[in-house]
């Protein structure tokens, strides 16, 4: 199969020299692509900036810094034929309307205005209704109910095949070691046990291969 990762922050300058982040590392992204070429899977990663340069066999990667270079890359990826895209990238939720050129001078109050990003799960099975998709959903410090309730929220909004829920107050975003629940659309919840992102990676690809592939599970 052709699986297509997304992986790491983006960057929404407030001008030439700042901007809004989260900490993301790009770690389970990366772990992701690893897992999906060692199945057997031919796979292309979409990397927002990270400090992280882990050699990535096999693996194409694609660049980019802003949630909208984000989304382009994404469905232009898509375009050329995927069976599967993993959303694991930690996209910005808001931007800056405006982006400053230049410095903005400091010592005074600054006033932003954000608009929403680009949901770029939603965009993806609106654009390619075949293409199996898996969201990443991540809150702090919720019940377990509620992270499942807003897991299974996104994935009826959105038409996703799967997502994977996590609590970043547990294990925080950029960690190396995650806990998370998959989801499907039966309303199945399968729980990962904690541990290196790296194992949690590859039970994610082996059940989308159970469920898209099952000669490889």
């Amino acid at each position: 199969m052709r699986i297509l990762v997304s992986a790491g922050p983006t960057q929404e300058p407030i001008d030439s020299v700042r901007f809004i982040t989260n900490s993301s590392s790009g770690r389970m992204g990366f772990a992701l692509a690893k897992a999906a070429v060692k199945r057997g899977h031919k796979v292309t990663l979409v990397l927002g900036p990270v400090s992280l340069k882990p050699k990535l066999k096999d693996v194409r990667v694609v660049n980019v810094r802003t949630a909208d270079e984000m989304a382009e890359a994404v469905l232009n990826e898509l375009g050329k034929g995927f069976d599967v895209f993993i959303s694991a990238a930690a996209v910005a939720d808001y931007t800056p309307e405006k982006t400053a050129t230049g410095k903005v001078k400091s010592g005074k109050n600054l006033v932003l205005r954000l608009k929403p990003t680009k949901k770029i799960t939603l965009l993806a099975k609106k654009s390619f209704p075949k293409v199996f998709v898996v969201a990443f959903k991540a809150e702090y410090d919720v019940s377990k109910e509620e992270l499942v309730n807003k897991a299974y929220s996104k994935m009826s909004r959105e038409k996703l095949d799967l997502v994977v829920a996590n609590d970043v107050k547990k294990n925080r975003m950029g960690s190396t070691r995650t806990d998370a629940y998959i989801l499907d659309r039966n309303r199945r919840v399968y729980y990962l046990t904690g541990g290196r992102k790296e194992a949690i990676a590859g039970k994610i690809v082996r059940f989308i291969d159970c469920r898209l592939a099952p000669e490889l599970s």
